[in-house]
């Protein structure tokens, strides 16, 4: 008895084209700012490939809605599947529509929406803070930790907070709006009504008029000699004065540091992160700022000895932070 012959080889398949899914993709963030608006595309580790930038339009919705489609059409690649927009102010979690925000002067729009139509792709919105937060989840300083808090001193200053993995919205995406933490109940009067907001007492803006008020109070002062009252680098006239180990700067670095240390633990003991990231502009004024910061912090932490260690971190990105989280954040709720 013969036995029977082995069956043929199978025939091989033919080739297929990759998934478009498994493409290389791109997106575009934008980062709308009170005075000006950056746009960078960037791949889905978070390299920036091209950027772009004008000054904001604040008067009406259909004016900004132009000016950032102009930009993303500047930016643009043919491997762009998605544009995310930070947005400096409250953003509905739900619709993507921008429900109030102080520096720009038209009322609530849609500007998800609008923005999709303009740009004729898909388009998520969210709080210019919260993209932040998720460049330094995903690329950043807290890479690796699916719990932060960040919290950027710029000309305010703005908080995203990521649990779990995923960001904090709240029931309307209108969570960590920290900026109004009272942290200095005699302090200076914020836009809101209170005194002694977080946001008016230690942003990048308060380094500023702290050095205008140092500057007029003493005028033959270094500090008073690198500083034009009125502009707007008084701030960054400040940090070259510390640098330079002036006592006025150092001083008011050192104020702001403690302040921003106070609201930090707040934070840290009401969400229990694993880090803590500080970033925007002020932070460049370095270890005069963040060194106060981290000591006023390590004594308001709830319980330091008997919970692991919270350490306080600069963050890795300075002023793409937005727009490189508002791209992943595209990148990452397309897939």
């Amino acid at each position: 008895m013969t036995s029977p012959s082995p069956p043929p080889p199978p025939s091989p398949r033919p080739s297929l084209p990759l998934s478009p899914f498994l493409a290389p993709v791109e997106a575009v963030g934008v980062d709308v700012g009170a005075t000006k608006i950056a746009a960078v595309r960037v791949t889905a580790d978070g390299a920036v490939l091209a950027r772009a930038r004008c000054a904001t339009p604040r008067r009406t919705a259909d004016e900004l809605v132009g000016a950032v489609a102009g930009l993303v059409a500047r930016v643009r690649g043919e491997r762009v599947t998605a544009v995310g927009v930070g947005l400096p102010g409250m953003v509905d979690a739900g619709t993507g529509a921008l429900a109030f925000a102080p520096g720009l002067e038209f009322a609530r729009a849609p500007l998800g929406a609008l923005l999709a139509d303009a740009v004729g792709l898909p388009v998520v919105t969210d709080n210019d803070a919260n993209a932040a937060a998720w460049a330094e989840y995903r690329v950043g300083a807290g890479r690796g930790h699916d719990h932060l808090v960040l919290v950027t001193l710029g000309t305010g200053l703005g908080c995203g907070v990521v649990v779990a993995g995923r960001l904090l919205h709240g029931s309307h995406g209108f969570a960590a709006e920290a900026s109004h933490l009272i942290v200095e109940p005699q302090g200076p009067l914020c836009e809101c009504g209170n005194r002694g907001c977080w946001g008016v007492a230690a942003s990048g803006a308060a380094v500023a008029r702290l050095g205008r008020r140092a500057a007029a109070a003493d005028p033959e002062s270094p500090l008073a000699r690198l500083i034009d009252r009125g502009s707007p680098d008084a701030g960054a006239a400040v940090t070259e004065a510390a640098r330079a180990g002036d006592r006025q700067a150092l001083e008011i670095l050192g104020r702001v540091g403690t302040l921003t240390g106070i609201g930090l633990a707040a934070l840290a003991n009401l969400f229990d992160p694993a880090v803590v990231i500080v970033g925007g502009g002020a932070v460049t004024a370095g270890e005069p700022l963040i060194a106060p910061a981290r000591a006023s912090f390590a004594r308001r932490l709830y319980a330091p000895d008997d919970r692991p260690p919270v350490p306080v971190l600069t963050a890795r990105f300075a002023n793409d932070a937005g727009a490189v989280g508002a791209a992943l954040l595209a990148v990452d709720r397309s897939r």
